[in-house]
């Protein structure tokens, strides 16, 4: 029976590692989602004046960290000085900003990343090298399914590394998602919210193409998710949406994929 068939409830992705409940993109929320038992987190990377990937969202620190400046210009020593969890709470306070390669020795093949490669406004070249580095000695490298708005660079991952499973993100309902994600070389679509329908998803599915839609924190959204049979939903939330989800146990011939 086909997964569609199934009406298999979505995986439980959280944004960020969760921006509920920890510091987002830090090992603590990361861990947090191990602990919960999550079944992906999504992250983003960029990379620092001295060359390493860290996970951070924004170009520039200030949201985030106690410190002020364009990641690009800042070395990781400089980075490490500096306090990525204080502005969520005085518990964090000791939250670092990682290395790609923490959180994958963190997170050990426990759980699916959905890795976001930041490469706009600020433009890091050759980027998709260094990530496929880091990855190359990675022990599940099925867990991870790796994203971007530079859809050119996806491209060029693909080339290089074409079992490596790539997702389409974008914010837009597309003339024909399944050819243009074919030039890409993406099998998974990770649509904004805003601009899906379920025919979409539809299309998707009859195509061979996974659907994770973001970022969904409200009942609402999560019960429209569920009624157009999305695969997964990226959420700052990840608690209310498995309660949700557990309430949902009661909607016929819905089964959860674990």
């Amino acid at each position: 029976m086909s997964k569609k068939m199934q009406r298999m409830k979505p995986d439980v992705i959280a944004h960020r590692g969760g921006c509920e409940w920890a510091p987002e993109n830090t090992l603590a929320a990361f861990k947090r989602s191990l602990e919960f038992g999550a079944d992906g987190i999504e992250l983003d990377v960029q990379r620092c004046a001295s060359g390493e990937l860290v996970v951070i969202h924004d170009v520039e620190i200030s949201r985030t960290t106690n410190g002020a400046g364009y990641i690009k210009e800042i070395t990781y020593p400089e980075l490490q000085r500096l306090s990525a969890g204080s502005w969520f709470s005085d518990e964090f306070a000791s939250e670092k900003i990682p290395l790609l390669e923490e959180v994958l020795q963190l997170l050990d093949g426990k759980l699916t990343l959905h890795l976001e490669i930041k490469n706009a406004p600020v433009e890091y070249p050759g980027i998709e090298d260094d990530v496929l580095e880091v990855l190359s000695s990675y022990k599940y490298p099925e867990e991870v399914v790796i994203s971007s708005f530079d859809h050119p660079l996806l491209r060029r991952i693909h080339q290089k590394a074409p079992q490596q499973k790539l997702a389409l993100l974008a914010d837009a309902y597309f003339l024909d998602v399944v050819d243009y994600a074919k030039q890409i070389g993406a099998t998974v679509w990770h649509p904004g919210f805003g601009n899906l329908r379920k025919e979409a998803v539809q299309v998707a599915h009859d195509n061979g193409m996974l659907v994770n839609t973001w970022t969904l924190n409200k009942i609402r959204e999560w019960a429209f998710a569920l009624a157009i049979e999305v695969d997964g939903v990226i959420t700052n939330d990840p608690v209310g949406f498995s309660d949700f989800l557990s309430r949902a146990e009661s909607i016929p011939g819905i089964t959860h994929k674990k």
